[in-house]
């Protein structure tokens, strides 16, 4: 998860080490250690999505956890740095009634990085992701579609694409990107997905290698 994108400068420097000790810890995480990862992690993220794409404007729409509030403000200051000559948007939303307006807002975006995950229950996800994704059809959103690590695990995006033949159609055009984890590998994975039918398929097009300490507290979080 064949292009390397190992010339990135953020992610160059979050290839660093932590002691084993640490890196075998099983204790719970604080609040602060979440944080560091949503910080980490989203840092990372933007930048290779910067790096990668290279579009001049990211917009990134959200549920308003704080969570995903403070993953995305750090997607968003990473991708300045991989992209230093684009621009950024947020929106944030707290229920799905209030896609259409954040919609509206972001649909000029080259890019849009739809994130829901964080404390929000997954059905709550999936009811504004799934409202978002209506209001892009309905707007024939031509521009990339990028879905966060959460949101393309917990299988939101697969799940409304199965059931709602209206999105179904409109992600079978889409350009699309999705964001994976490696703890394994210790790398973020950049992959471009197509709807075929109604079977996903991956194309990974671009990594980038994760620091010890970002792998540590995830393997921690479990």
């Amino acid at each position: 998860m064949a292009f390397h994108t190992r010339s990135l400068l953020l992610a160059a420097a979050l290839a660093g080490s932590v002691p084993l000790a640490f890196a075998q810890d099983k204790s719970p995480l604080t609040p602060g250690e979440l944080q560091a990862i949503r910080v980490m992690a989203g840092g990372l993220i933007g930048h290779t999505l910067g790096g990668l794409l290279k579009k001049d404007t990211f917009g990134v729409l959200a549920n308003s956890s704080p969570s995903c509030n403070t993953f995305t403000g750090s997607v968003g200051s990473g991708h300045l740095h991989g992209h230093p000559r684009s621009a950024v948007a947020v929106e944030p939303i707290r229920e799905p009634a209030e896609a259409a307006r954040a919609v509206e807002r972001l649909s000029k975006e080259d890019v849009l990085y739809l994130a829901f995950g964080g404390e929000t229950k997954r059905d709550d996800n999936i009811a504004m992701l799934e409202r978002v994704l209506e209001e892009l059809a309905t707007r024939k959103y031509n521009g990339t579609i990028v879905f966060h690590v959460a949101t393309w695990a917990q299988r939101q995006p697969q799940d409304i694409a199965a059931r709602n033949a209206n999105v179904a159609q409109f992600l079978r055009r889409a350009d699309i990107r999705v964001v994976a984890l490696n703890l394994d590998a210790k790398k973020a994975v950049i992959s471009q997905a197509a709807l075929e039918g109604d079977q996903w398929k991956l194309t990974p097009l671009g990594e980038a290698p994760m620091r010890d300490d970002l792998v540590a507290l995830l393997r921690r979080r479990g």
